[in-house]
């Protein structure tokens, strides 16, 4: 290929919705990915080696995710419908007395209130309460709900916040109950629908498309070092230099990590890298008998915390999507472990097999999906991110809307391309 016009780093969907726009706009773009694969932390494999094609990633999507919905038509996959709940069990009682139901209530009532104060951009609640810069933690503190209470919230931040609680930034749980009515119940109703056969193969499939444009693509060859002047951006991987007037680095906070960066980033974005994002949720698929379909359990606030009945499996089983957060006491990597939590979840039932992907350890995500450190918010602001010379960046983790949501870094990536083609 000739010298491309554009480089850009990363084949998920910000880097593959950026290479599409280039493309098509008639730039040469040559796109690399340190993975042998598609899709970032969109990943679809065969359950258990030879099972049916699940996503171990990100997968839901919301009725507003416009443009996604538009990606999936236009190159041929479908949608299903995430199965309604129509069991709902929580270990833990809620109303073991009448004064614990009131708290419960109350509880409730208080999160749904901040929530929507916080959609609003508000970040102080009538009570002069803070909404911004207080952990989770601290904020359940805060309320002074009680244990069974705090259990059930603890299981829905399992698949917001998906962090340390005393670390991360209860806006996180806040702005995804505000995407309902403000209750953490109401997260579920808005995970509409699935791609098939997954969100890694639109990627794929976008990045084909560019490829009848004059896109070249490089797998499995990280990026050490990334490097600007007058002259243009100098992207180094482990096998070669590559040279272009324009970059997008589509890339995640802590994907940027191991980049060195000539001449060094501003200190927003140099501060922001370098503290990173604290996700460590996992998720795992776990395939069982006696579970019907539909079924919602929230544990107890530890071990796995949020299991949902997600799909039928062969000769009457279920496949459970399950999550909860990694730290020093869960083991999700270990078989024995996830059946003795499993069988907490579901005493009736019986444990056939379960898969997942490491998302914390795998070096080249070193994480699930955005979640802030409390008092360093701004950093994953969209603004903090703007182009930077002649680098623009891409990622759901910093998205100007829909972050943290695969709609975002679609978005993300369609906007970093917008910018390198008003400068190039």
């Amino acid at each position: 290929m000739e010298k491309p016009d554009v480089i850009v780093v990363g084949a998920g969907l910000a880097g593959a919705a950026a290479t599409l726009k280039l493309s098509k706009a008639g730039r040469r773009v040559r796109l690399i990915e340190a993975r042998s694969r598609c899709g970032g932390r969109a990943y679809v494999k065969p359950y258990g080696g030879d099972g049916p094609e699940l996503e171990f990633g990100g997968a839901w999507i919301t009725p507003w995710h416009h443009r996604l919905r538009a990606l999936v038509s236009e190159h041929g996959l479908t949608l299903r419908p995430r199965h309604p709940i129509t069991n709902r069990l929580r270990l833990c009682d809620v109303a073991k007395s009448y004064l614990d139901t009131v708290a419960h209530e109350r509880a409730i009532a208080r999160v749904a209130a901040d929530a929507i104060l916080l959609k609003k951009g508000i970040t102080t609640n009538e009570r002069g309460e803070a909404l911004t810069e207080i952990s989770f933690h601290d904020y359940l503190d805060r309320l002074q709900c009680p244990a069974a209470t705090r259990a059930v919230f603890s299981a829905w931040w399992a698949v917001s916040g998906n962090g340390d609680h005393r670390e991360l930034a209860a806006s996180e749980f806040l702005s995804s109950c505000a995407y309902g009515n403000g209750l953490a119940e109401s997260m579920i109703s808005f995970w509409a629908d699935t791609v098939v056969p997954g969100m890694g193969i639109l990627a794929e499939r976008m990045i084909a498309a560019s490829r009848g444009e004059g896109t070249e693509a490089i797998f499995s060859d990280p990026v050490t070092h990334v490097a600007q002047d007058d002259q243009g951006v100098a992207v180094t991987t482990g096998t070669a230099t590559h040279r272009a007037p324009a970059c997008v680095l589509a890339l995640g906070i802590n994907q940027l990590q191991p980049i060195r960066f000539t001449p060094d980033l501003p200190l927003g974005k140099g501060k922001a890298i370098a503290l990173g994002h604290g996700g460590r949720s996992f998720k795992l698929w776990i395939r069982v008998e006696g579970v019907p379909v539909g079924t919602l359990v929230t544990g107890d606030g530890s071990g796995i915390e949020f299991a949902f009945a997600e799909r039928p499996g062969p000769n009457g089983s279920t496949y459970v999507v399950a999550f909860g957060l990694m730290n020093e006491t869960n083991q999700p990597g270990d078989e024995g472990w996830v059946r003795t939590q499993a069988a907490r979840l579901f005493p009736n039932a019986r444990v056939l097999s379960y898969d997942w992907h490491n998302w914390v350890d795998d070096p080249l995500a070193r994480g699930t999906w955005v979640a802030a450190f409390v008092g360093h918010e701004a950093g994953y602001e969209a603004a903090n991110w703007q182009l930077e010379g002649r680098i623009a960046f891409a990622s759901s983790d910093y998205a100007p809307e829909q972050a943290g949501w695969f709609e975002g870094a679609v978005i993300a990536g369609e906007q970093a391309a917008g910018a390198v083609l008003s400068t190039t």
